[in-house]
């Protein structure tokens, strides 16, 4: 296959938890990955708060809690689609050398519990759905995502890997999702997971500060994989694709009507 220039390409950022009063900040950033014929490459990345948003972030954290109990989302219908399509399987490996020490023996389970949920369409409101794709967790590897440390995708070797290395400031995650620019069939989609300057959970610890849901985080990921894009934060920030990510919270752990929806849309039987 031939070799086509470096080309630049729009990675959608997922801001977590912005400054109460402020406007979502959803930016185009350009990242560069080698290209090759009839192949697209997009990435995704979700955004930890910064510094002086913590405050704001916990509370923004208790309010959802809160509204979780009253099953938000249920009646929130909004999705968004992005052009890729994922085929009747999507087969993915882990790599769990340089996973924290904190989640190193339940990232796994946690991952896998957040990759089904997608796949299965686990709604919050109760019950799942038969989609037109699944997933199969293929087994480690030693392999990593096809991401550096500058939140660049670097290549396209057609395995998809979750690992876990260092991502630029700020960043949670970071999704390369390749896939045939003429069919829109998705090839490969890489995850690489922060292990530097966040903090992980995979059960809410008692007393938790500016810590993060990994399952959650997942869910998210998988779901631009799958081709969801992200949603208005301001008015349907109930569903899994909205795009912040609040610490200290477990709400986006399951689906919202309109992720639901939008899955139905894509892959519905």
């Amino acid at each position: 296959m031939t070799r086509k220039a470096t080309t630049l390409l729009s990675a959608a950022l997922v801001l977590a938890a912005s400054v109460a009063g402020f406007a979502t900040r959803v930016a185009d950033r350009p990242v560069s990955a080698p290209a090759e014929d009839d192949v697209t490459v997009v990435a995704e990345a979700i955004l930890a708060p910064t510094g002086f948003e913590q405050a704001a972030a916990r509370g923004q954290a208790a309010t959802a809690a809160a509204a979780a109990a009253t099953a938000p989302g249920c009646r929130d219908a909004a999705y968004a689609l992005a052009a890729w399509r994922l085929p009747a399987k999507f087969s993915w490996y882990y790599n769990g050398a340089a996973a924290p020490a904190s989640v190193r023996s339940t990232a796994l389970t946690a991952l896998r519990g957040g990759t089904s949920t997608l796949f299965k369409a686990g709604y919050r409101c109760g019950g799942t759905t038969t989609l037109r794709t699944t997933e199969v967790y293929a087994g480690s590897s030693t392999r990593t995502a096809q991401v550096n440390a500058k939140g660049v995708c670097t290549g396209n070797d057609g395995v998809s890997v979750t690992s876990w290395g260092s991502l630029p400031a700020t960043t949670l995650a970071y999704t390369c999702v390749y896939y045939r620019t003429s069919s829109k069939t998705v090839i490969a989609s890489d995850m690489l997971i922060d292990n530097k300057l966040h903090s992980w959970f995979t059960k809410l610890p008692a007393g938790c500060s500016n810590k993060f849901d990994l399952q959650a985080v997942a869910v998210h990921e998988r779901g631009h994989t799958a081709g969801l894009g992200h949603v208005d934060q301001r008015t349907h920030s109930s569903q899994a694709m909205a795009p912040k990510m609040p610490p200290c919270s477990t709400v986006h752990r399951t689906l919202g009507a309109g992720d639901v929806r939008g899955l139905k849309a894509m892959y519905g039987a």
